[in-house]
């Protein structure tokens, strides 16, 4: 299993990294909004495949 920071769920990693690797493509992304946006999209999916069940930042 990867290493963990406090505070931040695998989940939020992932969207971090994945926001650092888009903004290496994309000097002149908006950072905090595509963030956002993301997070929107993935806690989304989550809450979907879980059957509706509200995602928590700290929870899988």
């Amino acid at each position: 299993m990867s290493d963990s920071i406090p505070g931040k769920s695998d989940t939020e990693l992932s969207i971090e990294s994945f926001v650092d690797s888009m903004q290496e493509i994309h000097p002149n992304l908006d950072r905090e909004e595509f963030r956002d946006t993301i997070t929107r999209c993935v806690h989304d999916a989550l809450d979907s495949a879980n059957g509706g069940e509200e995602s928590e930042g700290g929870e899988e």
